[in-house]
């Protein structure tokens, strides 16, 4: 018993002793912090103009003098202003300050006369330009405090710190860029801060890559598709039967007098209103073929009706039937010819997946009108044609061969004569039947005189 009186009678006099300390320490030493402060940054990554907001209530034995805001090493300070609002209470109250930028690049900002006591704090520093590395950084502020005898102390508001993450690789190259002195001259070019802006160019690029692959497999899928039935509508225009015939001339007239903008639309919206639903891809997959395929009609008919019926009457004195001369001998002829002019129809048809974005499609072109409506540059625009050149220019050039090549194998030393066309491309001196005339073997001969070029690409053209 009594050695529980005594351990009570220590413990109360260890606690008697600490509440002592305590009370010395609050009346001997001042305020370590403004009360309730916090910074806060209204960016998530780093490299950016950045505006650091801090906010805290004057200690309540002392007003405020001066603040310092001492940012850590890699903070760019140099373009910053300042704006700060005092309140008493609800009451704002009027504050004049001036605002200087130290040598180590500390924003310092005096009161003249200084912050009153408890009265509150909003100050936005804006245009720091933060280090591109993400992390966790602390925000040291330092103020002068006036007591209430004049006497001024240096006070310190510890443990700030503000958190913000590493930008994605081409952000941190466009914002590293954003700061050399070369491409600030560069962008002081009118004409070349709007179309190539190296700050986008190296945004852009990889984010376009996506739109690029997806026209990419929108017309690597419909061009198949729109061979078989170019082929199928052909044989249709050259079948003995009227009522076949009709309704090949009736497909292709229609979808290469309407234009493919105006087929898009129909699919997508006029199909839907009235039930008939398919994902979008695969929508977007049917309408380039059906369109494609009517040129491709157009383009194989007239091929195989420029093959001499002397090579169908060759084949024939070989035993041969008409589908096996057409297999053998006709089609392979027939390739030869139309594969100029079907690699334009390819060309064509890539650079016609852009009119997908009127639907929102994600291709290419819609990739490209994000990126241009969220920055209000045009640079995306640019690197767009560089998608659609790197497809295209090779294929054009590819095309130019085919018809040397063409030529010569025709028995000419130079390339087929230039036709009146405005896009695509000229056969070489295969020569095409009348529209409707019918194929070797299908109706009355075609001569074998000389032959013209025929190109369907031009034809196109005026009808999109």
């Amino acid at each position: 018993m009594g050695d529980r009186i005594v351990r009570s009678m220590r413990l109360r006099r260890a606690a008697a002793g600490a509440l002592l300390i305590v009370l010395m320490l609050s009346v001997a030493a001042p305020a370590l912090a403004m009360s309730t402060s916090r910074i806060t940054i209204d960016q998530k990554t780093g490299g950016l103009q950045t505006r650091f907001t801090y906010q805290a209530t004057a200690d309540e034995d002392a007003g405020v003098d001066r603040i310092d805001f001492l940012f850590p090493e890699g903070f760019d300070t140099e373009d910053v202003y300042v704006e700060l609002t005092l309140l008493d209470g609800l009451k704002r109250i009027k504050a004049d300050y001036e605002v200087e930028i130290l040598e180590s690049g500390a924003v310092s900002i005096s009161f003249d006369p200084a912050v009153p006591a408890k009265s509150n704090l909003f100050i936005e520093v804006y245009d720091v330009i933060t280090p591109i590395a993400g992390g966790t950084y602390e925000i040291p502020v330092e103020y002068e405090a006036v007591t209430t005898d004049d006497d001024t102390e240096t006070r310190k508001d510890p443990g700030l710190t503000v958190t913000y993450a590493t930008p994605p690789r081409q952000e941190a190259l466009s914002r590293w860029l954003e700061n050399q002195s070369l491409v600030r001259s560069w962008n002081s070019v009118k004409f070349l801060n709007i179309f190539f802006k190296p700050q986008h160019i190296v945004v852009a690029f990889p984010l376009l890559f996506k739109g690029w692959l997806k026209s990419l497999s929108l017309v690597l899928l419909a061009f198949p598709i729109s061979i078989i039935g170019g082929l199928l509508i052909a044989f249709m225009k050259m079948a003995k039967i009227a009522p076949v015939r009709w309704i090949a001339s009736v497909y292709i007239n229609v979808i290469r007098g309407t234009p493919l903008f105006l087929q898009i639309f129909v699919v997508f919206i006029g199909f839907r209103t009235i039930g008939i639903r398919l994902p979008d891809f695969l929508s977007a997959v049917a309408v380039l073929s059906f369109n494609s395929s009517a040129y491709l009609a157009e383009i194989f008919r007239a091929g195989i009706q420029s093959i001499s019926r002397g090579q169908f009457e060759a084949a024939s004195s070989l035993g041969m039937t008409y589908w096996q001369a057409m297999q053998h001998v006709i089609i392979p002829q027939t390739v030869r010819r139309v594969l100029p002019t079907m690699t334009s129809e390819f060309i064509l048809l890539f650079k016609d997946t852009a009119l997908l974005a009127a639907v929102g499609i994600f291709e290419l072109m819609m990739y490209s009108q994000n990126y241009v409506a969220r920055n209000a540059n045009l640079t995306a625009f640019t690197v767009a044609a560089i998608y659609y050149l790197i497809i295209t220019i090779p294929l054009i050039n590819l095309v130019g061969r085919l018809e040397a090549r063409l030529a010569q194998s025709e028995g000419g030393s130079s390339a087929p004569p230039k036709g009146r066309h405005k896009r695509g491309v000229l056969l070489g001196s295969g020569a095409a039947a009348p529209e409707g005339a019918p194929a070797p073997g299908l109706g009355p001969a075609v001569g074998s005189g000389p032959q013209v070029d025929f190109d369907h690409s031009a034809a196109k053209h005026e009808s999109r």
